[in-house]
């Protein structure tokens, strides 16, 4: 008899690449589910970061550290939000997504190794930086952004998804903090 085991997981904790170069900064390791050839391209910059690509994450993910913080990246966040909830089932419970991936941590002029400007257009970001560009036109009538305008005042308004970058004087004032 075949049985299935089901295990009941959390939502995955996601951050923005503004959060998660403070992270990084406290001593995170990211993780570059991106393919070589991505990854060659265009690296992230100025932190420690493993590359484990997604094509050969199921045989390799037991080289990601148990005993501190990860943080997984892509180009746009999907493939490691996939990767983040694969580490979550295998038991690891210091794990969080990076939203927006490379795309947004380029176009936020953080380092970058190799064409920024390639990494920064890896998906369409919309003007008011929210990453969905279908949403901006009727957001952005309702608002003078559409993550919030100029009251946000916390995580869902701000549009980060990270209730510790709501504070961020950017944040606060209106203008996008991830």
């Amino acid at each position: 008899m075949n049985e299935t085991v089901k295990k009941d997981l959390a939502e995955a904790r996601e951050v923005c690449p503004t959060t998660t170069r403070r992270l990084l900064a406290e001593g995170a390791l990211l993780v570059d589910v991106r393919e070589p050839g991505e990854v060659a391209q265009a690296g992230f910059g100025d932190c420690e970061v493993i590359t484990i690509p997604m094509s050969e994450f199921e045989t390799r993910w037991s080289e990601v550290p148990r005993d501190r913080d990860v943080i997984v990246a892509c180009a746009v966040g999907v493939r490691s939000l996939k990767a983040t909830y694969f580490l979550m089932y295998q038991g690891y419970t210091r794990v969080t997504n990076m939203q927006y991936g490379m795309a947004r941590w380029a176009a936020r002029g953080f380092p970058v190794t190799g064409d920024a400007a390639a990494a920064a257009g890896a998906a369409p970001v919309s003007a008011c930086g929210c990453g969905d560009a279908a949403a901006a036109p009727a957001e952005a009538a309702a608002a003078t952004s559409c993550c919030g305008g100029a009251a946000a005042t916390d995580a869902l308004t701000c549009g980060c998804g990270d209730a510790s970058a709501a504070s961020d004087s950017a944040c606060a004032s209106g203008g996008a903090c991830c």
